[in-house]
């Protein structure tokens, strides 16, 4: 997720009927942009020459990222034979959510443009580090730990600032714009293993890493090409680390149908993390016998359906939360308590229908934030949403296989099944203040005075 997640944030009035400037409360945008109906339609961002060019750079710069992302753990359990260390390398990606919060400050004070260019100076620096020193023979593995957390903190500050600005870059479609590069995303993680296993017998894992130092031109091109956030004047309130986060609070809580839609996805992270994907192949091969081939062939519908469930939601024209919340958690409760199935036909079925409706479901909290949060406190309630959504992505690969332990592989996705279906709970409780009212605007509907 480093420098890829192709948009945490869109620095825009969020779409929906106008927000009342005079009201002291409520947080100002550093400009005028305009804020239409939450339910207008708007056209495909992909007919706009400066968003494709801005796409490409994207695509360009996550492929490199997931090939990183797949062939750093790699090479080091080659090097030394250790699971443990390969799997702390993995974590170094997720841990950056803690820094969203004090990222989003930063970006909503002074704008979007302060944190792209050092944050990737930093990430690419780093990445040439890491390679030079840590790539060598008989190199020790300090470098790998210490370059390669650099790399993710520069990148998570790069994602940050670039993606706050995507809609002071296309203010006429932002929450679609957002939208198609989340989808585009999901895609690149699809085809960075796929390079990694055509690449890794040519080139090898040193080869492949330096491809991706190489993939940092990319978002460059696009700057010098023009297409990058517009300068904006910070804010004239000025205040602490500590009041602009309870301020994004303050937001958050004059969004009720953002509250409520994060109760209820909290469950699908838990759930649905790597964890529970490691515990899915594990009994692939474990109870079943399954052949690394066949494993394989597996994890390929998985990674198909992944890029359906988004394309299904980002790519639409209108974005019917309340109604994507319920089939997407109704489906993915169903799937896990099927995935309880002894018969591997049934399981294999499950488990590709499973994440897909979960990458529906995470697509869907992206766009949440983007549609109800005001601009300027956007970089600050995103920040708080990450770090609050991403605990459970950070303790489930914990907590699975400890359970797994002791219940059995079974009674975990039976009892994953009934913890994702307790989110309807919620959703049943607050059904009528997720659909704006026909009298009035749906901004007004969602964040009240």
């Amino acid at each position: 997720m480093s420098k890829s997640d192709a948009g945490r944030g869109e620095d825009v009035t969020r779409t929906g009927g106008p927000v009342n400037a005079s009201d002291p409360e409520l947080p100002q945008a550093p400009g005028p942009l305009p804020a239409p109906d939450l339910d207008e339609a708007k056209p495909s961002p992909w007919r706009d020459r400066r968003f494709q060019i801005f796409a490409t750079g994207n695509v360009v710069n996550n492929i490199g990222e997931a090939v990183y992302t797949v062939a750093l753990p790699l090479f080091v359990y080659e090097r030394t034979g250790s699971l443990a260390i390969m799997s702390l390398l993995a974590v170094l990606t997720p841990a950056t959510l803690l820094l969203a919060p004090v990222l989003g400050a930063v970006v909503d004070r002074y704008g979007a443009r302060v944190l792209v260019v050092p944050g990737l100076l930093v990430q690419a620096a780093a990445a040439i580090a890491l390679n030079l020193t840590g790539l060598a023979e008989h190199a020790p593995v300090w470098p790998l730990f210490v370059f390669g957390a650099l790399v993710q903190i520069g990148g998570a500050g790069y994602r940050m600032g670039w993606m706050t600005g995507v809609a002071h870059m296309f203010p006429e479609n932002p929450v679609r714009s957002r939208a198609s590069l989340g989808s585009l995303y999901t895609v690149t993680n699809v085809v960075g293993p796929l390079l990694v296993s055509a690449a890794l017998l040519v080139v090898g894992y040193k080869g492949l890493l330096w491809f991706n130092v190489l993939t940092f031109l990319a978002p460059i091109v696009v700057w010098l090409i023009g297409v990058h956030p517009p300068r904006v004047s910070p804010a004239k309130e000025q205040h602490g680390l500590v009041k602009g986060l309870l301020d994004g609070v303050q937001v958050m809580r004059r969004a009720p149908v953002l509250l409520h839609a994060i109760l209820v996805f909290v469950p699908m992270l838990l759930v649905g993390t790597t964890g529970t994907m490691t515990l899915s192949l594990f009994r692939l091969q474990h109870d079943w016998d399954l052949s690394p081939r066949a494993v394989g062939l597996v994890l390929v519908g998985v990674r198909i359906a992944g890029v359906l469930g988004t394309i299904l939601v980002s790519e639409r024209k209108t974005f019917p939360f309340r109604a994507i919340t319920l089939v997407g958690t109704v489906g993915m409760g169903a799937a896990l308590l099927l995935m309880a199935s002894g018969s591997v036909h049934v399981f294999v079925a499950a488990m590709v229908v499973m994440f897909g409706f979960q990458a529906a479901l995470s697509v869907a909290s992206d766009l949440m934030v983007f549609k109800f949060v005001p601009a300027d406190a956007l970089g600050r309630v995103g920040g708080i949403v990450d770090l609050v959504l991403g605990l459970p992505i950070l303790a489930g690969p914990l907590v699975v296989p400890a359970l797994a332990q002791l219940l059995g592989s079974s009674a975990v996705f039976l009892s994953f099944g009934v913890v994702q279906l307790a989110g309807l709970l919620w959703l049943w409780r607050t059904w009528r203040q997720w659909a704006p009212s026909p009298h009035t605007s749906s901004r007004e509907e969602a964040v009240p005075a």
